[in-house]
C-alpha cells in the first residue's frame, strides 16, 4: 500500500514542528520540507569535535516505510560514503554501521541486505525499534551519539 504524498508531508511537517525545541537548543538546521521529492535536509555539529554531519533524508510512504536517512559528504556532497557517517561505536552498539548505514528499524537503508528479514511494512512494530518512531526521537538518537566523548569516534574512516 502507498500513502498519499499529500499524508507523508503533512506527517513531516508536523514532526519537524517537534522538532523546533531541539533545533534550537542543539543548533540543528533543518531544511524546509521538499513536497516534490519528499526529503528535507538535517545538519547537526559534534560538540566533541566540530565535524559538521549532513544527512538527506527521504520520506516518501511515511510513516507506512521508516524514513530513507542518508549522510553526506560535507567535503565533496558524495552520498551513503563512509567517510560522511560517524563511526561506529562500542557502547552504542552498531548504530552506525560499516555498510554505511544507521542500523535500526528507523532506517530504511538498513532493510537493504543487513536486515532482509525485517519487515519494512512493520517497522514500528519491530521489537527493536524502541522508542525511535518519530522524526524527533531519531535524530535524538542521531544526536546523544556524535556529542557523547565516551562513545563518539569521529567519522569512519573509507
Amino acid at each position: 500500500m502507498s500513502v498519499d504524498p499529500r499524508i507523508s508531508c503533512s506527517i513531516v511537517r508536523k514532526e519537524l514542528r517537534d522538532c523546533e525545541e531541539d533545533q534550537t537548543a542543539f543548533g540543528w538546521q533543518i531544511s524546509p520540507v521538499d513536497d516534490e521529492s519528499q526529503l528535507f535536509m538535517v545538519t547537526m555539529t559534534s560538540p566533541v569535535d566540530g565535524e559538521k554531519y549532513i544527512m538527506e533524508v527521504a520520506f516518501d510512504n511515511y510513516k507506512e516505510w521508516p524514513l530513507l536517512i542518508e549522510f553526506v559528504d560535507s567535503a565533496t556532497g558524495a552520498k551513503g560514503v563512509k567517510h560522511a557517517y560517524p563511526a561506529p561505536s562500542k557502547k552504542h552498539g552498531g548504530f552506525f554501521h560499516e555498510n554505511p548505514c544507521i542500523c535500526h528499524p528507523c532506517s530504511r537503508k538498513a532493510y537493504k541486505g543487513l536486515h532482509a528479514d525485517w519487515e519494512m511494512a512493520a517497522w514500528q512494530l519491530n521489537p527493536k525499534v524502541g522508542s525511535l518512531t518519530t522524526i524527533r526521537a531519531i535524530l535524538n538518537a542521531i544526536y546523544a551519539r556524535i556529542r557523547d566523548p565516551e562513545s563518539y569516534n569521529g567519522r569512519m574512516n573509507g
